[in-house]
């Protein structure tokens, strides 16, 4: 079974002639074999932006108003350091062990402009080993060695290397396996490499593609200082608190931070192109239909319904937060519950159980329902074949062959025919064993899981892998599983926060970053980059950042007076305070005590969720060419899960523009859409990032009071039955 018709009859081929189109649009179709790729300029650069992201990323982690710089970042600055590069090194010939290299092998080529950027990209956000070392530092138990801190860590990120590897035939090699927020960078890259050449001798697309890129890029960058800083009201536009200032429901309804979201409108990028659902250009526009219809029937219909009709108490919380409540409605003091940072049951008994807002159910009944959900749709649609790409793959193993396509596109032939050698899979097997004995070291030697415990975990994130990319890598959305493995752990170990946090840890970023490499992985692809450079690129890239973002925390720890706590502002931890406040939650309480009692029924949603994808696939069979071919329920449920932090109003607006690019302009203007769509959405995120990062160091102080910064719905945090005034 070729990997390429794995998704026969899914979602992706239905709109295969589209998806088809979005490649066609974005990435290459020739190769220059001959291009360098890994030199010594790769390696001087990947390590100095790789380390000066992890550096500046880790320090402002600690502080109260944390600011993290991304890839754009490292895409636009490494252009012109790798073009001064090669200016000024040496271009004499070197012999090491037997292989000639040179320091300037001479221009520098498009290949090494996007290995330096997957150097980096292990450092745009922090090791999720930190939240843990500071916790336990700070508040819970005793403090871990830094020796713990580099082996949690370096396990937690490169083991997601071995199940990329194990899974590549599956995840990246496939035509249909898409990821289109790549298409996006691929898009940046040639556009960027563009410039470095002779621009006389640009085709005239080119120059038109730059020209709208570089105006494109200063709009975005000018207009975000408006509302970032000084006309915050232009993030949101609530227009039902506009027209009813004075009235709760309203308010409730109206408000995008606090509220529903109703009626409220944004106009900046940053709302609409945001971390929680990525560039609506970049997204399917079937994806964006699946992504909104779940948004509105779970937020517009069933929240204000439940809420309103007052069930489980409802009205006398506020509709739309995060926090945890008492009885008597005040927010929820887990302090008050502990001694020595373990549950007291005597304690517990007197102050009373957590109160959960209806929203906050509802989102915890979304993620028990999506992990059935997801099992049982990719099990009915993709069960036989991945069962027959698995064989194929012990058998290639056994005989030592590679397996050949057939019909596959012309992404697949060229980059096939480029010659390219493969990652060998003895690569994968030996940092698998590796970090596995790193893994199981930590959690013995330092009592962070019980060695079954790790190994569960570690079997959780290779199960979950494949349904969550499968998805992920058509509809550009990935499915979050946190809570899953919190809960899970919860019932193992019940008041145990440091064995929650670190099933988590293994069990879901693991996934997750395994998910993070693959995606690297299709980019080396799409931009024919030898694999095993790929790989190179990612292992180094990985273990830099890994070890200097532990530095800087240990750094920080031992040398500014009362961090983590208010007398060491600006240095409060505020990422950490929320990581113990959960992992207390989950760790501490556990689910036999937060979904106990009235919440019990939430646990039928695991068999709901199971059962949900079975008639829309019977649907699918008996009607092929219905609208039942685009529903994608694990898509549908994807975006509930990441309330109650999300702010509520960007889903309407996201859909919009995805329903204006991707929809309208495709079809009606395909020609336009292909020269322009993916060059246009890189250069409105890179503006962004980094209009973002010079307001941020340049406006962090500056203050303006005035109507457009605010709060028009200062009602929407109440209860509509209010008894405390919550936050007290």
């Amino acid at each position: 079974m070729e990997p390429d018709k794995l998704l026969a009859g899914d979602t992706l081929h239905s709109n295969e002639p589209e998806m088809q189109f979005m490649i066609d649009s974005a990435v290459p179709a020739s190769d220059d074999p001959d291009m360098p790729s890994l030199t010594f300029r790769v390696v001087v650069l990947g390590t100095v932006f790789t380390c000066a992201l992890a550096f500046t990323n880790a320090y402002y982690w600690f502080r109260s108003n944390p600011i993290a710089l991304g890839i754009p970042v490292v895409q636009l600055l490494s252009l012109p350091a790798g073009w001064a590069l090669a200016q000024v090194l040496p271009r004499r010939q070197f012999q090491t062990f037997g292989k000639q290299w040179t320091m300037n092998p001479g221009a520098f080529s498009i290949k090494e402009h996007v290995l330096i950027s997957v150097f980096a990209n292990a450092s745009t956000s922090t090791v999720y080993a930190l939240e843990l070392i500071v916790v336990r530092k700070f508040w819970i138990g005793t403090p871990l060695a830094f020796g713990a801190g580099v082996l949690m860590s370096l396990t937690s990120q490169l083991i997601g290397y071995s199940f990329s590897g194990m899974f590549h035939r599956i995840l990246v090699e496939p035509s249909a396996m898409v990821w289109p927020s790549t298409l996006v960078d691929v898009s940046l890259f040639r556009t960027l490499q563009a410039m470095m050449t002779d621009k006389h001798g640009l085709a005239r697309e080119m120059r038109q593609r730059q020209r709208l890129f570089w105006i494109a890029l200063a709009a975005s960058f000018a207009w975000y200082f408006v509302p970032g800083w000084f006309f915050p009201t232009l993030t949101m536009l609530p227009l039902l608190c506009f027209a009813a200032p004075n009235n709760v429901v309203a308010q409730q309804l109206g408000d995008g931070y606090n509220g529903l979201g109703m009626l409220a409108l944004t106009l900046d990028w940053s709302t609409i192109s945001s971390s929680y659902t990525g560039s609506p250009l970049a997204t399917p526009w079937f994806a964006a239909c699946n992504l909104f219809a779940g948004f509105a029937i779970f937020m517009w219909v069933i929240t204000p319904i439940a809420y309103y009709a007052n069930a489980w108490d409802a009205r006398s919380l506020p509709i739309y937060t995060s926090n945890l409540f008492a009885a008597n409605g005040s927010v929820y003091d887990i302090e008050a519950v502990l001694r020595d940072g373990r549950l007291d049951p005597e304690l517990y008994e007197e102050y009373g159980p957590v109160r959960m807002s209806t929203q906050f159910l509802i989102m915890y009944g979304l993620c028990f329902m999506g992990i059935t959900c997801l099992l049982s749709h990719v099990a009915l649609n993709h069960g036989k074949d991945l069962w027959r790409t698995f064989r194929a793959a012990i058998a290639e193993l056994r005989s030592g062959r590679s397996y050949r396509r057939s019909g596959a596109d012309r992404e697949s032939i060229a980059y096939e025919h480029s010659g390219y050698a493969r990652v060998p899979g003895l690569w994968y097997v030996g940092l698998f064993v590796a970090t596995l004995a790193m893994g199981l070291g930590a959690c013995q030697g330092f009592g962070l899981l019980p060695w079954w415990g790790f190994l569960l975990a570690i079997a959780l994130a290779a199960l979950l892998t494949v349904p969550v990319g499968l998805i992920e890598a058509v509809s550009n959305f990935q499915y979050g599983l946190g809570v899953i493995t919190e809960l899970i752990a919860a019932f193992i170990w019940p008041g145990e926060p440091t064995f929650n946090a670190a099933f988590k840890m293994f069990g879901y970023i693991t996934m997750r970053q395994t998910l993070q490499l693959t995606r690297d992985q299709k980019l080396g692809r799409y931009m024919r980059v030898p694999p095993r450079h790929v790989f190179a690129a990612q292992v180094a890239g990985t273990v830099a950042a890994a070890l200097v973002q532990l530095g800087v925390a240990a750094w920080l720890m031992h040398s500014v007076p009362d961090i983590c706590t208010d007398a060491g502002a600006p240095f409060t931890c505020r990422k950490a305070r929320l990581f113990y406040a959960t992992t207390t939650i989950w760790g501490v309480l556990g689910p036999q005590r937060q979904f106990a009692g009235r919440y019990a029924a939430l646990y039928w949603l695991f068999l709901a969720g199971a059962a949900l994808p079975v008639p829309v696939w019977l649907l699918r069979r008996r009607f092929p060419r219905s609208m039942w071919r685009l529903v994608s329920l694990p898509v549908v449920l994807t975006l509930p899960g990441y309330f109650p932090n999300m702010p509520t109003h960007n889903a309407a607006m996201f859909t919009l523009c995805c329903f204006v690019f991707n929809h309208i302009l495709l079809h009606r203007r395909p020609a336009w859409w292909q020269r322009y769509n993916f060059v246009l959405t890189a250069a409105l995120d890179a503006g962004l990032a980094v209009s973002g990062i010079i307001g941020y160091f340049a406006l962090q102080h500056v203050r303006v009071n005035w109507w457009g910064t605010q709060d028009h719905c200062p009602l929407s945090s109440r209860a509509l039955d209010q008894r405390v005034v919550p936050g007290t």
